[in-house]
């Protein structure tokens, strides 16, 4: 920790009077773009996607754009495929190509799902805890680099020693860092429907170890269910790095003191990807409508099913009353009770006739047949018996509430005065 302590303290002196031979030229020729994460080292992960695939896709469509409208400046990237790369060697890559600007692109992640927003960090002290975090996290990945406290001298990720020393550092290119950083957030602001997380500072060692205008931006929350779900859309990408292109235009006019067109967020996006984010769209609201058209028939089709079940029981209650005769006592045989209401299909009850089910204190009873007297009754209760239903028994209702034979015998009398 000394040895860092000693570089930094070096670096407020000598490292402003290097860097600033090192980047002499008033313009601007040259662009390193940084996807964040790769190989095994996949970053952040959503429902859906990884973080490194995401920042890969919108790098290379950053690159693109940049060819295509500002020929005359050169794309270096860090990776350009689904490898790891050592953030020493990302940083080395910027100093030794002498980039005009570094531009590392990431994504968010938060344990609360609904965080959101695109937020921009330039190298610093980080002012809240959040960032402290945040920038830990992206450190981290050194410990699994090879000879890792020589190439970052000394420093730990996990000491919060480590972050304090990093109040030492002055960035020669601050103003410069700065300057790009609020108009990538601007430029988000204005092209997409993301949330301004705003330009913030943290210890980032991949923009520590960069001797030149560096920024890492991250374009948006994985964790974060319709943020992923947009980042992983082509028209998504390259929105954001439409958004970045703009920004990387209005810094070079103002580096070189002269005014240049910035293209529209329309001219800057390929015809056919809106063509097909508008297909997606399209296709997306058709199968919503036809989920909710297959929702409604299954509603209806449920309340046809409850209305024709419930007409059944009542003709059922009808016929089942038309044979009770006008004092409205009837016999049945009850054959078992269960804890469960079973389908009448059920093969225990396939042998027996005219099944009919009642709940008493929370068990299901079923019974079969339905007759006038007792008598009956107990004649077919006696041909259960012999089909192997042994606890069957006479049970007798009024109104379909179970009574007591001398309950039906007294009915029977006032019926016959």
């Amino acid at each position: 920790m000394r040895r860092l302590l000693i570089i930094l303290l070096l670096s407020i002196i000598i490292l402003p009077y290097s860097f600033a031979q090192e980047t002499s030229s008033s313009r601007l020729s040259k662009v390193v773009i940084d996807p964040g994460h790769g190989g095994d080292k996949p970053g952040a992960k959503g429902k859906r996607s990884l973080e490194k695939d995401i920042n890969l896709a919108v790098s290379l469509k950053l690159g693109e754009l940049i060819k295509n409208h500002l020929p005359e400046v050169k794309v270096v990237y860090t990776r350009t495929k689904d490898v790891d790369v050592d953030l020493i060697k990302r940083s080395q890559l910027a100093n030794r190509e002498k980039a005009d600007i570094f531009i590392s692109i990431h994504c968010n992640a938060a344990k609360n799902p609904s965080a959101c927003g695109t937020e921009t960090f330039v190298m610093g002290l980080a002012k809240s805890q959040a960032n402290i975090e945040a920038a830990k996290k992206e450190n981290a990945d050194i410990l699994t680099e090879a000879n890792y406290a020589e190439n970052y001298d000394g420093f730990d990720p996990n000491s919060p020693e480590s972050n304090i020393f990093f109040a030492l550092y002055q960035n020669s290119y601050l103003e410069q860092s700065l300057s790009l950083a609020d108009k990538m957030q601007k430029h988000y602001t204005s092209n997409t429907k993301l949330f301004d997380r705003g330009v913030k500072q943290a210890p980032y060692l991949v923009l520590y170890k960069t001797s030149v205008p560096a920024v890492l931006t991250e374009i948006g929350f994985i964790s974060n269910e319709r943020e992923e779900k947009y980042l992983n859309t082509e028209k998504g990408q390259y929105e954001i790095a439409a958004s970045i292109f703009q920004a990387i235009l209005n810094y070079k006019a103002k580096m070189e003191g002269r005014k240049i067109t910035t293209p529209s967020i329309a001219e800057l996006i390929p015809q056919k990807v809106i063509r097909d984010e508008q297909e997606r769209i399209k296709k997306e609201e058709e199968e919503r409508k036809i989920k909710e058209e297959q929702d409604r028939i299954a509603l209806e089709k449920q309340k046809e099913i409850a209305a024709q079940q419930k007409e059944k029981e009542a003709k059922e209650t009808d016929s089942i009353e038309s044979k009770e005769g006008t004092n409205g006592v009837v016999y049945r045989v009850q054959v078992f009770v269960d804890k469960e209401k079973l389908s009448k299909e059920d093969s225990r009850l396939k042998e027996l006739e005219e099944v009919w089910i009642y709940n008493d204190n929370k068990m299901w009873k079923y019974t079969s047949g339905y007759f006038n007297n007792f008598n009956q009754a107990n004649q077919y209760r006696n041909i259960l018996k012999d089909k192997g239903y042994k606890d069957a028994f006479v049970v007798i209702f009024h109104k379909n509430k179970r009574i007591s034979l001398e309950k039906a015998k007294e009915l029977e009398e006032q019926f016959n005065k």
